[in-house]
């Protein structure tokens, strides 16, 4: 297997022929491994010898480094967040409106999804950048003959004052009027349909907090992980001088688990 440099600069035809190499090759080693263990559930994806599921993953990741670096989703410099925050490199997932980028990172979505054996009813693209990303993350799943069919939702940013006022947009009435299914004591999280919710970055939570207080009207549905691209691992300093995350901080507070498919420790510092 030839290792892919991050900061190689590969013409697009190139990006996308290692793309499908890597992906055929995730795939095949997926199957190879719920072959053996006759039950994916058993899967032990994490081993790590040279031509390992894992060893594939890693060098898609690497693969989708090199799209960051070649369309400018990724800068280093000094910059200021959102959050009011400074940093020595900025990430925006807007600019990887190409079919290329799109398949490395939904691919690894939904990979993402298959590994940790994720249970869902819905995928939910966080407005804007997500949404995008579910379509095509349904794909790839749909693609690994795993389900019989995947749904998607995405959340408005405002509510609508005419039409469809929904604040979250798809069909979800599919069986029995989801919206109206009477709750009882005893069967109350049977009936809740499982939510995942894709974004394209975390950093203290703003965004996903928004979208659980929109979900609050929506008693049967509910979160049970979020996914993001990245992961930029900001903290801040307790009173005994130690780095809490705000990913840990987020987690607690909302008792759903979070996942990357990248992070700033793991991925993006050692490029800087």
């Amino acid at each position: 297997m030839t290792t892919i440099k991050e900061n190689e600069f590969l013409c697009d035809e190139e990006i996308y022929k290692r793309f499908v190499d890597l992906k055929d090759k995730i795939c095949e080693e997926r199957k190879k491994k719920e072959v053996v263990n006759n039950n994916i559930d058993s899967v032990n994806f994490n081993d790590d010898d040279g031509n390992s599921y894992s060893s594939y993953i890693k060098e898609m990741k690497k693969l989708l480094k090199v799209v960051l670096l070649k369309y400018k989703a990724l800068k280093f410099g000094e910059f200021i967040l959102k959050s009011k925050r400074k940093s020595n490199y900025f990430f925006s997932s807007g600019v990887l409106n190409n079919i290329v980028s799109s398949n490395i990172i939904c691919f690894l979505l939904s990979e993402l999804i298959i590994k940790n054996k994720l249970s869902f009813d819905y995928l939910l693209g966080a407005s804007y950048k997500g949404i995008p990303m579910v379509s095509l993350t349904s794909h790839f799943l749909f693609e690994s003959k795993k389900y019989s069919n995947i749904f998607y939702l995405y959340d408005r940013k405002e509510k609508k004052e005419y039409g469809d006022k929904n604040v979250i947009v798809g069909n979800l009435d599919d069986d029995e009027d989801i919206l109206n299914l009477k709750k009882t004591k005893n069967n109350q999280d049977e009936e809740k349909k499982n939510i995942v919710i894709i974004d394209d970055v975390f950093t203290c939570g703003t965004a996903l907090t928004e979208i659980l207080a929109k979900l609050k009207t929506y008693q049967n549905l509910k979160v049970v992980a979020f996914i993001v691209l990245l992961n930029r691992n900001e903290y801040e300093i307790n009173e005994n001088n130690q780095k809490i995350y705000f990913k840990d901080i987020f987690e607690k507070r909302v008792g759903i688990p979070l996942y990357s498919i990248l992070s700033y420790k793991d991925d993006i510092q050692s490029m800087i």
